[in-house]
């Protein structure tokens, strides 16, 4: 794809500040013109407005209908949108798009369902893709098993001559049978990835029980068993990519290939050279191990001089420091419920991880630690406060991803340090029962505090972590906005708010937290992330002004188009509504 530089002739600094263009001939004419909208535009100054012109892949206009009349030309396409809403496209501040389309071919399990009923969907699957030569599945909660995790018995009472590996619904753990514990060579001489981290659950005699728990020690099988090919990222792209279009995102960060980088990343470069990609790319190098840590900031110059490309850019560190609280694993200060001695972990801790840090910065890179647990939180502002003494200066964003359970005295931290801290609304609405038996009711009403740490001016943004959403329209920023400031399941007006009930947040905050926030995150909210002269033109239509519906109506609000770097690449039609029945979304 090839990206415009020229936006426009003689056209003055006054004018092009303004949003507003000179009347004359010289003015190089729009490609696209879109008029009688309600344009949202993120911009202070000028928050709303009636038009907007792009030319090549800038927005060269954002005004009055009349305003916009001298850069019509014959060429110009003018979409009259009707007075429906014209908004910046969404970032998705962390979401794992291309490990989505590899993994697209696996099964999903029913993350409601109890233990019986995985067991007779694995059962069904298995009978009828008898041509499958290792069985791949995603969805089950681990927590429904209790602490010691699923077991690999119930898994070869199904199927005993071929393996079989489901990860769990947050993708920090996964269930095996035999026959794949056997083929990877994993019994019970074989040492644990990450002692404590990384690690094979174990029975009594020390033989793995079949709960692989943490990434490195499940996802080397996966690639061994050749779940995730290059084939299967190229071609699950072409059903997974356009939904994130569908929802009106247009830029993704992906938080981590984990040990598929090489493939990933390869494969990212052939789908973007097929023009393949319809959002722009910001990606990573992914640390999930101390061994990671020597090679990394080189690891990521490699990706960055080997990859980058207009629409893909690798320059973000991600470090996977803690696990979650359904496998019990992300790191905290206090046991987990029923626990006794089990706080979870966290990966690099203390000097070790401020040590890295400063590297990375001085590096040039951002950098996004995975922290769900409190622990987990307070050691990566330990880490961005050492670079905040060491170089005060500095131009890199650091970003806390998910940022689940915050101590009191941490909330302030964000805003002190500039730290941004992200998060998915889609998992805010609960009905706590979950969370109370894993980490306690004191605990458990004091997760998901975002409103603490917008108040003391922090900043917050939101993203899917898709595929483990749960569900397909979890990915979708629009039931996410309206879980944000309702704390309910989407639709359930009569739900009680998750506590704490003081924790709501506004429309306002929940765009900004998808558009000119998400772009401060990712270091491009000069380029993107508002509708303003001069930036890159990364717009959607949306069929109603959230502004004007009630709250609980959000999710049912469509996205008619979206357009990304000037080009159109969705546009809601008749395939579109197919797939939503399909999916069973919300009209």
């Amino acid at each position: 794809m090839k990206v415009g530089r020229k936006l426009f002739k003689h056209v003055t600094v006054a004018a092009m500040a303004t949003g507003l263009l000179v009347n004359t001939a010289a003015a190089e004419q729009a490609d696209y013109v879109f008029k009688n909208a309600k344009v949202y535009t993120q911009n202070q100054a000028k928050p709303w407005a009636e038009s907007v012109a792009v030319r090549g892949n800038k927005i060269i206009y954002v005004g009055s209908n009349q305003g916009a009349s001298d850069i019509i030309s014959k060429g110009t396409k003018v979409i009259d949108v009707a007075g429906k809403m014209i908004m910046p496209g969404f970032i998705d501040t962390h979401a794992h798009p291309v490990m989505a389309a590899g993994g697209s071919h696996a099964f999903a399990l029913d993350l409601n369902g109890s233990i019986e009923e995985w067991l007779a969907e694995i059962a069904s699957y298995v009978k009828t893709h008898p041509d499958v030569s290792a069985f791949y599945g995603m969805g089950f909660l681990a927590a429904t098993f209790g602490p010691e995790g699923p077991n690999k018995d119930l898994l070869d009472s199904i199927v005993s001559d071929k393996p079989i590996l489901i990860m769990d619904e947050g993708g920090h753990s996964a269930w095996v049978n035999s026959k794949a514990l056997a083929l990877a060579g994993i019994n019970k001489n074989t040492p644990d990835p990450i002692p404590g981290t990384h690690f094979y659950q174990r029975d009594a005699q020390g033989e793995p029980t079949g709960w692989m728990v943490e990434g490195m020690a499940f996802m080397p099988m996966i690639a061994d068993l050749g779940m995730i090919t290059e084939q299967s990222i190229l071609s699950g792209a072409e059903q997974v990519f356009p939904i994130f279009s569908q929802f009106g995102i247009t830029t993704v960060y992906d938080a981590g290939f984990s040990q598929f980088e090489q493939l990933a990343y390869d494969s990212v470069a052939k789908l973007a050279k097929a023009d393949a990609i319809p959002f722009r790319l910001v990606t990573s190098n992914m640390i999930q191990s101390p061994n990671h840590v020597a090679d990394a900031i080189t690891t990521l110059q490699g990706y960055q001089q080997k990859y980058s490309s207009p629409l893909v850019e690798p320059r973000v560190m991600k470090i996977h420091n803690d696990g979650t609280k359904e496998a019990s694993t992300a790191g905290q200060f206090e046991d987990y419920n029923n626990q006794p001695g089990n706080k979870g972990s966290v990966l690099l801790e203390g000097k070790v991880l401020q040590d890295f840090a400063v590297a990375i910065d001085k590096a040039g890179f951002d950098i996004h630690i995975h922290a769900i647990g409190d622990r987990a939180v307070d050691e990566a502002l330990d880490a961005f406060e050492v670079l905040r003494k060491r170089n005060p200066n500095s131009t890199n964003r650091y970003s806390v991803g998910h940022t689940e359970l915050v101590r009191d005295q941490d909330l302030k931290r964000f805003a002190e340090l500039n730290v941004v801290a992200q998060t998915t609304p889609f998992w805010f609405a609960t009905d706590g029962e979950f969370e109370i038996a894993a980490i306690g009711k004191e605990r458990a009403e004091k997760l998901y505090r975002f409103r603490k740490i917008i108040d003391t001016g922090g900043k917050v943004t939101f993203g899917s972590d898709f595929p483990v959403t749960g569900e397909v329209f979890g990915l979708s920023p629009l039931p996410n906005i309206e879980m944000g400031m309702t704390r309910k399941y989407y639709g359930e007006k009569s739900m009680p708010v998750t506590p704490p009930v003081n924790a709501l947040l506004t429309l306002e905050e929940m765009i900004r937290g998808y558009t000119l926030d998400a772009a401060y995150q990712l270091n491009m909210e000069t380029k993107i992330g508002s509708i303003e002269v001069g930036k890159l033109a990364d717009l959607i239509v949306v069929n109603k002004n959230l502004f004007d519906i009630d709250v609980y109506d959000i999710h049912k609000a469509k996205v008619e188009m979206t357009m990304m770097n000037g080009k159109v690449v969705f546009e809601r039609g008749d395939d579109a509504i197919a797939f939503e029945k399909i999916m069973g979304f919300p009209h």
